[in-house]
């Protein structure tokens, strides 16, 4: 293990220090453990202690590795706002990327108004992000792009033609009995029946 300062290890152990700080809820914890949760894993400083940042979650911080990295990534994705807001009304991730389009500059609009996102304004920020995720669950689902659709259905038929071809493909290698030999060929014959009926269809 190698030497370190002073001073590096007492900043690791201020990190160490803040188990108390997380929690498998990201609702309990603010934007600046979040922060020092990302820095003690890219810094890997967890090493200095012989751990792994899984050993290193769970023997000193207090949580698992998946809730450690979904904070992180709530971080990363939505910036330290959520932290404050989640504190506040203890909205999920989830619930909360509804809503994020309302989230600019510090301050949550709703209906017109501006609301700082301070702890001191949490009944507000409360009332508000309830009517937003409200508006939000009520909204009507937006409409299929047909293009998309008809990307899709392509994609999903080429793929279950390629499937089917394979395994068509594999059993005519086999050392298939008359019977099995018999099936294959029915199967076959059925399937470009079909083949032939839609190529057809779509040739009116």
């Amino acid at each position: 293990m190698s030497e370190k300062t002073g001073e590096e290890l007492l900043e690791l152990g201020k990190w160490l220090g803040r188990r108390e700080a997380f929690s498998l809820v990201a609702g309990r914890c603010s934007a600046a453990d979040a922060k020092c949760l990302r820095e003690l894993r890219e810094s890997k400083a967890y090493k200095e202690l012989g751990l792994t940042w899984e050993e290193c979650c769970k023997q000193k911080l207090g949580i698992c590795r998946s809730a450690a990295d979904q904070i992180i990534r709530s971080l990363e994705e939505f910036g330290p706002d959520y932290f404050t807001i989640a504190q506040v009304t203890g909205i999920a991730a989830g619930e909360y990327r509804k809503i994020a389009g309302s989230v600019a500059n510090h301050v949550l609009l709703h209906d017109g108004e501006e609301i700082p996102i301070a702890v001191e304004n949490a009944p507000r920020l409360a009332a508000a992000v309830e009517a937003l995720r409200s508006e939000a669950d009520h909204a009507p689902a937006p409409r299929a792009d047909p293009a998309d659709e008809e990307a899709r259905s392509f994609a999903k038929a080429e793929r279950a033609l390629r499937t089917a071809l394979a395994e068509i493909d594999k059993l005519r290698v086999m050392p298939l009995d008359t019977g099995g030999r018999m099936r294959l060929q029915s199967v076959i014959g059925e399937t470009a029946g079909k083949l032939k009926l839609v190529q057809m269809q779509v040739n009116l």
